[in-house]
């Protein structure tokens, strides 16, 4: 993912987008640091795209504060638009909650208490995908909780 990352930037920087490649550039090196500071390895896919999600969040967080304040967001929200776009597409709430019926129907107990068992299923097949806090409630809702 990392690879495909370096191309974007580079496409960006030769389309003179200054944004996009000032935003990749600090994306890939914190990535890559990711791996590095882990005993000098590649970073994964899965960690690749958490650093993205931490990106989001923060950029969500100026965006909420360039409004209370009054000033142009625009370059926030384009930065939002680049890094939304690099995660893989998420599930709905309707189509999370038919997944996590999915998973729930497969199992020999349906209590409370097959919670991890199928948020570790949930992970197991769209980690990515989902927003954790609405897969919990789905999933005390789907186990009757």
């Amino acid at each position: 993912m990392i690879n495909d990352l370096k191309k974007m930037m580079m496409k960006a920087k030769l389309e003179r987008d200054t944004l996009k490649g000032n935003l990749l550039s600090t994306l890939i090196a914190e990535a890559v640091m990711v791996g590095k500071n882990d005993g000098n390895r590649e970073t994964t896919e899965a960690e690749t795209l958490n650093v993205i999600k931490k990106f989001l969040k923060n950029v969500n967080e100026n965006i909420k504060l360039l409004d209370e304040i009054g000033k142009d967001k625009s370059d926030a929200l384009r930065e939002k638009e680049i890094l939304e776009s690099l995660l893989p597409k998420q599930l709905s709430e309707e189509e999370l909650y038919a997944k996590i019926v999915e998973i729930v129907a497969t199992l020999p107990d349906k209590s409370p208490r097959q919670m991890g068992v199928v948020m570790a299923a949930l992970k197991k097949d769209f980690d990515g995908q989902y927003d954790g806090k609405a897969a919990s409630s789905l999933v005390k809702k789907a186990l009757g909780n």
